[in-house]
Parts: structure tokens; sequence; C-alpha cells
């Protein structure tokens, strides 16, 4: 006491060899060095964590599903929601058995109280405390069909992405074997909202990862990815999806191109020729081999339905026919004229 009686009395008199609390407390003035130290440190902070300098276990398992998209991979505890479903629908099943059979008995005792809310109300209440179990019961159920609806409406994941985290349960063995979810293969959906030419993504990234390299890590990868993840020890290459995006979206409108531009090339050099029967049968192979390729990538790079599959291949077809019968008038006036 008598020791702190003594270092308030030299804070307040401020004698020399003494520094006040708030001396002591205030940190010195930064310089500008310290300042751009701190604004790295909170930038690195801001950053996803690293997975290797994750500690082991959870912690670890989290930073690399957190890494991409494609590995936010869960269960959806399937056997679960089908159990609490079938409880609740028959605890709903039990009490709707209970009104039907408190109505018959007013049916022939009393049919009054059937006819008036009130007057059943008023006399015993039975009905509707019965109705409120019944009305908390059914918002429950009804709760629980939303989320199970939901939950269904989530795409499985694809192959590459299932055997990628898979492939790291194998190798590092994040969790014990209990905890190892991933495991439960039928169970297992992806967070990650599905794309309609999501096969062809998966095709691009196999692509890449047989042709790994400095070069494709260069144009395909980011310094932020590459820092998440060692592939040394986790077998993990993660690449830009705005690269893959752009790769495949390179991809279709070729094909988009290729679709219009060479069957009217083809059917172009066939109505210049002199027109026999041979010649009108080609044009017609022509027409029919470039509507089912049309038709083809319709149903690999959308999820067009078959109405609208089978309308966008008449569309397309129509406006080869129009093309031929153009390019014809056009042939016959210039031999006319000529």
């Amino acid at each position: 006491m008598d020791a702190n009686h003594e270092a308030a009395d030299l804070v307040e008199k401020g004698e020399s060899g003494a520094f006040s609390m708030k001396q002591r407390t205030e940190p010195p003035s930064p310089t500008s060095t310290d300042l751009s130290s701190q604004a790295m440190i909170i930038h690195k902070s801001s950053v996803s964590p690293v997975v290797e300098q994750c500690p082991e276990g959870y912690p670890r398992l989290a930073a690399l599903l957190d890494s991409d998209e494609n590995f936010m991979l869960y269960r959806r505890f399937g056997f679960l929601q089908a159990r609490i479903l079938l409880n609740k629908q028959d605890e709903l099943r039990e009490l709707e058995k209970d009104l039907d059979r408190m109505d018959k008995v007013d049916q022939k005792n009393s049919p009054g109280v059937l006819r008036s809310r009130e007057k059943d109300d008023a006399l015993s209440g039975r009905r509707k405390k019965l109705l409120a179990d019944i009305e908390e019961r059914f918002k429950d159920y009804a709760q629980l069909l939303a989320a199970a609806r939901e939950m269904a409406s989530f795409n499985r994941p694809p192959a590459r992405d299932y055997s990628s985290v898979k492939y790291y349960f194998d190798e590092e063995a994040p969790l014990c074997n209990v905890e190892s979810y991933i495991y439960c293969k039928e169970d297992i959906i992806s967070l990650k909202p599905g794309r309609e030419n999501a096969w062809l993504d998966a095709v691009v990234e196999k692509g890449l990862q047989k042709l790994s390299c400095r070069l494709t890590r260069y144009l395909f990868s980011s310094p932020d990815l590459c820092q998440k993840t060692d592939p040394q020890e986790t077998g993990i290459i993660l690449y830009s999806r705005v690269a893959i995006d752009f790769v495949v979206s390179l991809i279709i409108t070729m094909m988009i191109l290729a679709l219009l531009i060479v069957p009217i090339y083809v059917l172009w050099h066939l109505t210049r020729i002199v027109q026999t029967g041979r010649t009108v049968s080609i044009i017609i192979g022509v027409l029919l081999v470039a509507t089912l390729v049309f038709s083809g990538a319709l149903s690999l790079f959308t999820r067009a339905k078959r109405h609208e599959i089978l309308a966008s291949a008449a569309a397309y077809c129509a406006v080869l026919v129009v093309f031929i019968g153009n390019v014809g008038q056009f042939t016959q006036t210039q031999s006319a004229g000529g």
C-alpha cells in the first residue's frame, strides 16, 4: 500500500525520473514506415487464410473448403430429414384423428357448437386448444417441408470436385474417422449453384490439370489463389474462375459462329452449281446434319426443355431454307441476265 501511495504521489507531483500514467500507456507517434507496415498487416489479415498455415484439423479443413467455391461440399442428412418429416406428419395425423373424434361426439350430443365457433369457445374451449396445437405443429411441419424442398434443390457435386476433396481427406486425414463426412458420398451436396455449361467447365479444368505448367498457372491463376494452397502438399491447384469462364464463353461463341457460317457456306456453294438430283440430296443432307448438330449443342450447353429445343431447331432449319431459296433465286436471275 505504501509503495502504491508513493507511486501515486510521484505521478501527481510530476517529479523527475517518474512517468505519468498517460506517458506509460501512450505509444510513440507512428512514423510513415510504421504506418505502411500496419497497412500491410491489415491487408494480409483481410486475405483468406492460407491452408497450410492454419492449425491441423477443422481450422485447416475450413480454410480448404473456403479456398474455392467448388469445394463447398457438405452433407444434407437426407435420412434425418425423412425421419423428422415422418414424425411430424404422424403427429398431425394423430391430432387430425382427435379433432375428427371430437366433431363426431359433438355432432351427436350438441350439434349447435359445430355451427358457432363463439358458442363452442364459450362452452368448453377444447376444440380451440386442439386447433391451436394443430396450428403450431402444422407450422413446424410446413417449415420443415420448405427446408427439405430447398435442400433438395441443391445439386450433387461434380465428380471432379468430390474427388478433389476426397483426395485431400485420403492424404491429409484432417478429421477422425467417425467425423470424416466426405465418405458419405450419396449424402453430399454442393453449395455452388449449377451452371448450364458446367460440363464444359469440367473439360476445361481437366485440360488445365493435365497441361499444368508455369504458363498455364500464370494465365489461369492469380497470386491470391497461389497463396491459398500449396499443390505439392494438398495436391490441389486453384485456377481463376474468371479465366475459365472466359475460355468457356469463347468456345461457345466459336461454336455458335461455326453452326451459322459453315452450313451457310456449304449451301451457298451447292446452290451455285447445276441443280441435279444428287445435288438436292446433298443439300437436304447438309440441312439435316446441321439441324441435328444444332439440336445437340442446345441439349449439351443449355437446360432447354424438349419443346424449346424443337422450336429452336425448326427456326434454325427455316433460316437455312430461306437462305437456300434466296440464293437460288439470285442465281437464276444472274443466269437469265447472262
